[in-house]
């Protein structure tokens, strides 16, 4: 019943996409402007200018849109047929393995996915303004990590040793040898590649909790998160993760741009009351 509750969700996941695509794909900044002026929300407009299928000048190209459909296809099946894989597997790993240690859920060893897939594209890496022979020497080494990983899955397939704590053990090895795009290019360059390639690269503090540390600290509704204890953060998972590390209630430093200005606050490490979104700006 689980795997084919899950089997079902992907399959409603793919249907979505290829809905977007002929959805959103077919849109134009011109017709977003008018649904704006005839009392659209803006939050559509901001969802269709982010679209990859509208180009800048206004109008599509239908080829580069039907091969950037085609590569996500691609990446999805590939993706499905890994998914089936593990899945063949899991009701005989709950009965004979209920004590299996699995490695931690981190940034070196999250289940790949399609997003992670096109962050790692040698076309997306050179739009987003990586030099070329830097470009494909990322490619090719993030690329031995993934043939790794598909060479363990395969041999503890056919030793039957999948989804045991020793498959498990040789994973993390593996892991441990892969490293971020963010740790590939440096703090300074990630944050220009995310600009470049139009993704999100700030937090936006969306609210902050009457009472809370954000508040007594003195930061407010639509803020920009820039560092926290001297660390660069571009996403709200990243500032999440730091604020449950280190010592409850230890004090450090957290920057933050308003208006133009960049403040420093002192907050205590923990949960600071606030709820945070995403937002772009230039490096």
């Amino acid at each position: 019943m689980q795997k084919k509750s899950i089997i079902i969700a992907l399959v409603f996941l793919f249907t979505g996409f290829l809905t977007a695509y002929f959805i959103f794909g077919q849109q134009t900044p011109g017709n977003i402007n008018s649904n704006s002026q005839n009392g659209g929300a803006t939050s559509a407009k901001n969802i269709f200018s982010s679209n990859p299928f509208v180009t800048k000048e206004g109008h599509t190209d239908d080829d580069e849109r039907l091969d950037y459909l085609e590569n996500e296809i691609t990446l999805i099946k590939q993706q499905l047929h890994e998914i089936n894989l593990t899945l063949q597997d899991l009701p005989q790993a709950a009965v004979t393995s209920p004590a299996i240690s699995r490695p931690a859920a981190n940034n070196r060893n999250r289940f790949s996915s399609a997003l992670t897939q096109r962050l790692y594209s040698l076309d997306n890496l050179i739009r987003g303004g990586i030099e070329p022979s830097l470009a494909e020497d990322i490619v090719r080494r993030k690329n031995s990590i993934e043939l790794k990983r598909l060479a363990l899955q395969d041999l503890a397939t056919r030793d039957n040793y999948l989804n045991t704590q020793r498959y498990y053990d040789e994973l993390s090895e593996i892991n441990e040898q892969d490293v971020t795009l963010r740790e590939e290019l440096g703090d300074q360059q990630y944050d220009e590649y995310l600009f470049a390639s139009k993704q999100n690269n700030r937090i936006r503090i969306a609210s902050v909790m009457l009472g809370s540390a954000a508040e007594q600290a003195g930061i407010t509704k639509g803020d920009v998160v820039l560092s926290y204890n001297d660390t660069r953060m571009f996403t709200w998972q990243e500032l999440k993760d730091a604020t449950s590390e280190g010592q409850l209630g230890e004090y450090v430093s957290i920057s933050i741009y308003r208006d133009g200005d960049i403040y420093s606050f002192s907050v205590p490490r923990g949960p600071l009351g606030m709820q945070l979104g995403s937002t772009r700006l230039e490096p």
